[in-house]
């Protein structure tokens, strides 16, 4: 018989319908706002949380100098609290960021994916995504088991509508974008490099959004319209700028 404790921790396997996903290139996601909701709903005073390290910060330092957090559920209630889940902080391409240039954009992201990663560890929510099997459809009960919705290879994600895409990613490109404590400091050689990248991986992923990105930018900093855009990325408000911009619509569309 399970103890008390264990019938007081949710599980929330196999509660995610078609409703719920999107696709981006081969995979599924659901989107960490829609986690979120459904936790409310499903197994509410379940929250996640953040666990300082010893010096109060909640980015840790792992030995090769990267960082990662740590994080939990805990019932805000009976103040049961889940066993800890590791997460790496990573740039955009999945790779982990060198612990001294971890930016707070690189911590709300992460924290975003953490979420999403530790409610499948300590609660089972979206199991079915993260082992790549098919999740049940509307109209299939409740009662069938996971093997039952195997169906080899074959997957019916329902993908996010291209008009919605779209205008999230215009809101994106339009909003204000907020500035350092230091924007007018010239930026670094390793910010370029790193920005060289994030944008020849956003024009392979959204070319079809790189010329709004780029006008934005020239208007926004009193540049031709034309103009090529790396070549005056000379200050910290430049690169702030694009990093936001590529960063905000490479996650509204996972």
């Amino acid at each position: 018989m399970p103890n008390q404790q264990q019938q007081q921790i949710p599980d929330l396997g196999g509660i995610i319908t078609q409703k719920d996903l999107y696709q981006k290139g081969k995979f599924d996601y659901c989107a960490w706002a829609k986690t979120a909701q459904i936790i409310r709903e499903k197994a509410p005073n379940w929250f996640f949380s953040l666990e300082p390290n010893s010096e109060g910060e909640i980015v840790w330092k792992a030995p090769n100098n990267t960082g990662f957090m740590m994080g939990y559920f805990q019932n805000i209630i009976t103040g049961i609290k889940l066993p800890l889940f590791p997460y790496a902080i990573t740039d955009f391409n999945n790779r982990p960021i060198v612990y001294e240039k971890i930016s707070s954009n690189d911590i709300q992201n992460s924290q975003r994916r953490h979420l999403c990663a530790c409610a499948c560890y300590s609660l089972g929510f979206g199991h079915e995504l993260w082992a790549q099997i098919e999740i049940k459809g509307l109209d299939q009960p409740e009662t069938e088991t996971n093997s039952q919705l195997v169906k080899g290879n074959t997957r019916t994600p329902k993908r996010a509508s291209p008009t919605q895409a779209k205008k999230v990613a215009t809101n994106i490109i339009a909003a204000a974008t907020p500035l350092s404590n230091d924007p007018e400091r010239k930026v670094t050689e390793d910010e370029r490099s790193r920005l060289k990248n994030q944008v020849a991986e956003f024009m392979n992923t959204h070319n079809d959004l790189w010329g709004e990105v780029k006008h934005r930018f020239n208007d926004e900093f009193g540049y031709k319209k034309d103009e090529k855009v790396f070549e005056n990325v000379t200050q910290l408000k430049h690169y702030l700028f694009l990093d936001q911009k590529i960063t905000g619509i490479i996650n509204a569309s996972r």
